[in-house]
């Protein structure tokens, strides 16, 4: 009890002193504060909810995000089971910008896209604990990082591809780049 008293204080200096150490692929329990900003991290697997909650730049920018009818129609339209990995830095100014389109795309769930939001600190580790079950984890080095899982027959997940950090062509918005992913993974499925 008491080593563990005693972790828990040295975890909380180091918060207060700027850093934050510890073992790598392991995430300490309780939230962290960011060294840059002195904010607190949402860290590993969270909500779409936790994620607006969390700092105003989501809001804000959710707010003023813009997706066409068109564009939501076809998120809609994906009849293949995908399962949709956003791994990002609440601290990352692309994760504000970028994160509201999803949001807006998925207000009103695809059932056939699972969406999953896992949290990374600035050193962008993650615990291979942390990814859904059955997903390889893969390694984080920008965020955010979308990857798209199709799942296979018999259950297996396979990588279908990813975005990372900005839309793929200029003036693309994210929102038009993952519906072009997903739809891109259908017709390579052929189902």
């Amino acid at each position: 009890m008491k080593a563990a008293v005693l972790a828990l204080g040295t975890l909380v200096l180091q918060a207060q002193q700027g850093t934050i150490v510890h073992p790598p692929g392991k995430l300490p329990a309780g939230p962290l504060v960011d060294v840059q900003d002195s904010k607190a991290l949402l860290l590993g697997e969270t909500t779409a909810e936790a994620i607006l909650a969390h700092r105003v730049g989501y809001r804000d920018n959710l707010a003023n995000v813009k997706v066409n009818a068109r564009l939501k129609a076809r998120w809609a339209a994906v009849r293949q089971p995908f399962t949709l990995v956003v791994v990002f830095g609440s601290w990352c100014a692309d994760s504000q910008y970028h994160l509201p389109y999803l949001l807006s795309l998925d207000a009103d769930p695809n059932p056939f896209i699972e969406v999953r939001y896992l949290g990374v600190n600035r050193d962008k580790r993650l615990d291979p604990g942390a990814w859904p079950k059955g997903l390889e984890p893969k390694a984080v080095h920008r965020v955010p990082t979308f990857y798209l899982f199709a799942t296979q027959p018999g259950g297996a997940q396979k990588l279908m591809g990813t975005v990372v950090e900005n839309p793929p062509r200029e003036g693309q918005s994210m929102a038009e780049a993952l519906v072009e992913l997903v739809e891109a993974a259908t017709r390579s499925t052929g189902r």
